[in-house]
């Protein structure tokens, strides 16, 4: 199993292991406008937008990502009221089907001025922890950091599988797309295999903590873009760099009145990844 020792922050001796000189760090690529690509193997659209850009497609995926969270019984770590306006988030992916639902997504906040912004600080109580978190985050600050959360799928979607791993690699396009070298977030023992599959590594210095609650062991884990270089990732960076859509996704607003599963016009959609 992979992991990230701290030996490997920037200027480590393994974080740019191939490459000749010194990384480059990456500029933003997303202009709040909504950019789409169509993943084949899944069968979704993934729109990137934001939530003031495309807000029917935000109402929906939070009421997805509620949904989910509400199924396992960790909607509080949702923070959904905290979140709902969507000032705290960057921009979003959403999976839409080819009727006009979205069944899947993550959000990104960030990038981030220290690293005591991220989430991740809150997640570990213990004071020592916490000071090693912050001094861990605050070296990537300077090339770039920000943070995926609310990531879910439906448990009812349809190709399920390979939804679950286009939402995994999509969430990680969220570093170009913003223009950072680094993604922090925290995982579930049960979920960390599926990020290690798209490039995550485990932050070895920090020990798993319960959060939400007891029936979670929650790791620390990050990605460095420089590590999730692939020909797949570059032509699903292209498509979503051509796509070039107006605000307001023509793909959602010219099939169906915005679905609800607040309002019951949904299946039930559980099933945080």
């Amino acid at each position: 199993m992979p992991r990230f020792a701290e030996r490997d922050l920037v200027g480590g001796r393994s974080a740019d292991r191939g490459r000749k000189g010194p990384p480059v760090d990456p500029q933003p690529l997303f202009m709040r406008r909504t950019l789409d690509f169509w993943d084949e193997d899944s069968g979704y659209h993934f729109v990137a937008a934001t939530p003031q850009g495309e807000p029917d497609l935000w109402v929906q995926f939070l009421d997805g990502a509620r949904a989910a969270y509400r199924r396992f019984g960790a909607e509080g770590a949702l923070e959904y009221e905290s979140i709902r306006d969507g000032t705290s988030t960057s921009l979003f992916f959403a999976a839409v089907t080819t009727d006009g639902v979205v069944q899947g997504g993550s959000r990104a906040q960030g990038p981030y001025g220290s690293g005591r912004e991220s989430h991740a600080f809150r997640e570990w109580t213990d004071p020592g922890i916490r000071a090693r978190i912050a001094r861990i985050l605050d070296a990537y600050v300077p090339h770039g950091l920000i943070e995926v959360k609310s990531t879910w799928v439906g448990s009812g979607a349809v190709r399920r599988h390979e939804l679950s791993a286009g939402v995994a690699r999509t969430l990680t396009y969220s570093m170009e797309l913003l223009g950072t070298r680094y993604l922090v977030a925290t995982s579930a023992s049960t979920a960390v295999a599926r990020w290690q599959e798209v490039g995550a590594e485990i932050v070895d210095e920090i020990p798993p903590c319960p959060y939400p609650d007891d029936r979670y062991r929650t790791h620390l884990i990050v990605w460095d873009v420089e590590r999730c270089r692939s020909e797949r990732r570059s032509r699903e960076l292209e498509k979503l760099l051509a796509s070039d859509a107006a605000p307001g996704f023509t793909y959602m607003s010219s099939l169906l009145p915005l679905r609800s599963l607040e309002r019951g016009d949904l299946k039930e959609s559980g099933g945080e990844m």
